[in-house]
This record gives C-alpha cells, sequence and structure tokens, in this order.
C-alpha cells in the first residue's frame, strides 16, 4: 500500500501520528494518535530528546484490535516549528535535456539542484522549496510540474523556506534516533496553510494563529502563501495553570473545568458551584462559574497583549494587514466562546475558529499533521533523504462466524 505515508509533529508534550493519504486534493487518513511524552520541548528546544524517540520507538510498530490494523513505520514527514524560519522568492532556468525535448523527472531535480546550490545564509538550513509557477517556451505557464509537456527550457519562480541549523538537526535526529528515516521536512504553517487553501468558503489572505499548550504561532498568508511567521510563549496550558492555582485544585481537574464551561456567560436560574476544594486549613470553599470566567478572561488578556505585539512587529512595514481575516488552529483556540471573545479585541474584519474537516481527524491536534500529507503529494521532495515508505500496513482478516 505505497501510497500511505506517515506525518509527525513533535509537540510541547506529546507525539502527534497521522498516517493517511492523498486523493483528488483532500487528505484521507488511516490511523492517528498521540503519545504524552511529558515537558521535552521549550519554546522549539528539545530538552528531552531521549522521551521523544523513546515514543517514538513505542508507536513505529504497533496493531490495533479494535481498528483490526497492523503498521509498521520506516520513514515519515516530520513537522518542524516556524522558530527562526525564513522565507525567500528565487527563479531558476534549465535546458530541457531529453532527446524529445519532453520535461520529464531529470529536469525537475536539475531545477532544484540549481535552487539548492544557491547561497543560504550561515547557520540556516533549506528545509523546503515551494514551486509558485513553472514556465516554458511560447509563454506557456504551469501551476504544477509540467511532466510530458515538450520545451526547449524550464524556468521555476519558488519560495524557500529555511529554518536554524541546530533546531534543524535536533528534530531530525530525535526522529532518526527511533530507527524511522525523515522523507521530507515541512515547516508547521506550511502544511496548515495547504490544508486550509483546500476549504473552499476561507480566505487566501490572512493572518494563521495556531495556539499550541505552550506556545502560539503567529503567520501571514497571502494568496494561500506563506510569508512569514512568529510566535510567543503563551498556549492553553497557561489558562488550566490558572485555573489549578487560583482554585486549589489538580491540573487535570482544572483542564476538565476549562473544556467544560469555557466563556459560558449564561444566566442560570440556580446558582451551582463548578467545583469545591480545601485550603492549607482544611476548610471548604466553593468556586462558581462567574469565577472561573474571570480567570480565563485575565488569563487571555495576557494572550491578546502579546498576540497584538506579534502582529504589530510581523506587520511594521505593512500595518494596513492588520484588518486582514484571523483564523484559529490548534487544541487552545477550541474553548468555548473564544472566537466571540476574541473578535471584537482585534483589527481583523473577521475571526473564525477552522476545525479539520477530514474523517478520523477531527481532532484539531493532527491538523498539521493532515496539512504536510497533503504538501507531500503537492511538490516534490527536494531532499529525497530515503526511497522507503511505510514498511507494512494490513488489515487483519475478519473471520465470519
Amino acid at each position: 500500500m505505497d501510497k500511505f505515508v506517515a506525518a509527525i509533529e513533535f509537540a510541547s508534550k506529546k507525539l502527534k501520528l497521522a498516517v493517511g493519504y492523498e486523493l483528488d486534493g483532500q487528505v484521507y487518513v488511516l490511523y492517528t494518535l498521540t503519545k504524552e511524552y511529558g515537558k521535552a520541548i521549550d519554546a522549539g528546544h528539545l530538552i528531552d530528546s531521549a522521551s521523544i524517540s523513546n515514543s517514538v520507538l513505542e508507536v513505529k510498530e504497533f496493531s490495533d484490535p479494535n481498528a483490526k490494523l497492523r503498521l509498521a513505520i520506516s520513514d515519515a514527514i516530520l513537522s518542524l516549528p516556524p522558530y527562526g524560519l525564513d522565507v525567500y522568492e528565487t527563479s531558476e532556468t534549465t535546458t530541457v535535456l531529453a532527446d524529445v525535448g519532453k520535461i520529464g523527472s531529470f529536469d525537475i531535480k536539475n531545477l532544484y539542484a540549481l535552487i539548492k546550490n544557491r547561497g543560504i545564509p550561515d547557520n540556516a538550513e533549506l528545509v523546503d522549496v515551494v514551486p509558485c509557477k513553472f514556465l516554458l517556451d511560447e509563454g506557456r505557464e504551469f501551476d504544477i510540474i509540467p511532466f510530458g509537456e515538450t520545451s526547449n527550457y524550464i524556468s521555476v519562480y519558488a519560495k524557500l523556506h529555511t529554518l536554524p541549523s541546530g533546531l534543524v538537526n535536533d528534530y531530525r535526529n530525535a526522529l532518526k534516533a527511533s530507527g524511522i528515516q525523515v522523507k521530507r521536512l515541512v515547516v508547521a504553517p506550511f502544511g496548515a496553510v495547504e490544508l486550509i487553501g483546500t476549504y473552499p468558503d476561507l480566505p487566501g489572505d490572512y493572518i494563521l494563529v495556531d495556539i499550541g499548550s505552550d506556545i502560539t504561532t503567529v503567520s501571514l498568508v497571502g494568496g494561500k502563501e506563506l510569508y512569514s511567521s512568529s510566535y510567543f510563549e503563551w498556549g492553553g496550558d497557561n489558562i488550566t495553570e490558572r485555573i489549578s492555582e487560583l482554585f486549589n485544585i489538580s491540573f487535570e481537574d482544572a483542564e476538565k473545568y476549562k473544556i467544560m464551561y469555557g466563556l459560558d456567560n449564561r444566566e442560570m436560574n440556580f446558582k451551582a458551584p463548578v467545583c469545591t476544594s480545601l485550603d492549607e486549613e482544611g476548610i471548604e470553599t466553593h468556586h462558581y462559574q462567574e469565577e472561573l470566567v474571570t480567570i480565563i478572561k485575565n488569563e487571555l488578556e495576557n494572550f491578546l497583549r502579546k498576540l497584538n505585539s506579534t502582529i504589530d512587529s510581523l506587520l511594521v512595514q505593512d500595518p494596513n494587514f492588520k484588518t486582514l481575516p484571523m483564523l484559529l488552529i490548534g487544541g487552545g483556540s477550541c474553548l468555548y466562546g473564544f472566537e466571540k471573545y476574541l473578535t471584537p479585541k482585534v483589527a481583523s474584519d473577521f475571526v473564525k475558529v477552522v476545525s479539520s474537516t477530514t474523517l478520523g481527524a477531527r481532532n484539531p491536534t493532527f491538523f498539521n499533521c493532515l496539512g504536510m500529507i497533503l504538501v507531500n503529494a503537492k511538490y516534490p521532495n527536494l531532499y529525497e533523504e530515503t526511497q522507503h515508505r511505510i514498511g507494512e500496513i494490513t488489515r487483519d482478516t475478519i473471520n465470519k462466524k
């Protein structure tokens, strides 16, 4: 089953895995899972790569009796955070070498080799080449690789994604340490932007805000293309930790109440406590919904200050673009009432939480993984570090009685 690929993302506290394929511009998934490994990444820096690699080892070969599925992974697409991302534009031209002048994979590899040999800043690594347009003789233009077309030459206009070399090597080595080869690298917001581009009801120009557990990334998108990205340290866990601290309850209970109530301001006919806690002297304290909402709103004010400051820095030369629509993804965006609360507090024309429409992967935590599967099918692989695919995917035979 060659068409299936595995996409892996290392989040701050957990591994995310999606196995699937692309068909007619849509992503279909066979399997998804997450694996907790504790606080192993801090603002993009791997502080416990061994825990990450061990978690990958535990999921690279497994069997799911409920899904009647056995899975072995030998290589995977790996997501990289956009910390220190630079996006460049470039163009290259090469002569078509085939005797009949028909463009083949060798000509495309030549183009990519020319791009790869371009000068990259010190301490940076070329992560991906994103072709925007191909040109052939007689002024012919193509949005995708024009395999089989006859031409004397072929030109490409492309965007280059670069990241700090240290970050790229750390993430790559953490995956390789588990025995899984890197099929290709994809910057996380690039995958998200490509997936959003398949949703017909969403704009092509927007500000993308991805809210994770402790990091929020903000990206500028124009014409469905990624232009720049930045981040700040704040995520959904900040709210949970504040509730846990002020209510004197466990992190797990605080997370439960945050998800259950969110920014629910509805008036109730009766006043029942959200939860009860004991202070140091054993005295019982009741905590009510309006108290919970106040805590959440106070913490969201910290989020808003950092968000607006990050947008200001990204748009310092183009402040008029602050009114671009704001699209929210990531687990932190699913807070009840968040979209309504945020809309009047930012300059964007409108704010919308974007949810995955892919069956089997509706959980927002897999958004970037789904995007990577789409990227892998849509754009040629620059590095081709390995020719392996998922080693084995089989479904167990169901015995009929």
